[in-house]
């Protein structure tokens, strides 16, 4: 938006263009699934329940997310003993 605000409208554009793969990703399926199964892949939070009626996120919609995920420059989880999903070191 400051970009835009700016004037500088090529460079809205391009960040727009970056971002709009994840944004689509976080919402392939009802919320607040893609956006809490993103959050547990980034160790932000242990693990990404949902209540009833909604349900975790299909294989499909997952695979998704986690390219989307990758391709944005965020890393990807490893399962441990010690937590549901922790940062890869590598």
């Amino acid at each position: 938006v400051a970009s835009f605000e700016q004037g500088k409208l090529q460079q809205a554009i391009e960040r727009h263009e970056r971002l709009l793969p994840l944004v689509r990703a976080l919402f392939v399926e009802t919320n607040p699934a893609p956006v809490k199964t993103a959050m547990a892949m980034l160790g932000m939070i242990p693990e990404a329940t949902v209540r009833l009626p909604l349900c975790a996120l299909s294989e499909a919609s997952l695979g998704k997310l986690q390219a989307a995920l990758e391709a944005y420059g965020l890393q990807r989880q490893r399962r441990t003993r010690n937590s549901k999903l922790v940062t890869r070191n590598s």
